[in-house]
């Protein structure tokens, strides 16, 4: 398997509740959300035939290159309420490969999210 050469640092609660925010407008089955990793910053957007789009940008850690890639909400959310307040690394490889997010705070937790397409 391809190695994780890609790595973001986010606050925990930010991407949270910026995910949360993105997803109002999506529809419950998926709740997909597509991530820009670029520069310093991460886009979260939503598009929901139905009821528009959502987009909104947070500040993040980050020196690879652009990267998109989609998640499903819930399941992102629910690993950063895990992880608690705090700053949490995300390793990534590409746009279809399993992502791993881990936290200094515990460093035997390793939590791995796959991507869905968006």
């Amino acid at each position: 398997p391809a190695l994780t050469n890609m790595i973001a640092t986010v606050d925990t609660k930010v991407l949270s509740a910026s995910a949360d925010r993105v997803t109002t407008i999506s529809s419950e089955r998926g709740r997909a959300v597509k991530l820009t990793f670029e520069g310093t910053s991460l886009s979260l957007a939503v598009n929901n035939p139905d009821n528009g789009s959502a987009e909104e940008d947070i500040d993040i850690g980050y020196s690879g290159a652009r990267l998109e890639i989609g998640f499903n909400a819930k399941y992102l959310t629910d690993i950063m309420t895990v992880i608690g307040a705090g700053e949490a690394r995300i390793s990534l490889t590409d746009g279809g490969s399993p992502t791993v997010i881990t936290t200094d705070k515990d460093a035997a937790s390793l939590y791995v999210l796959m991507p869905m397409r968006v």
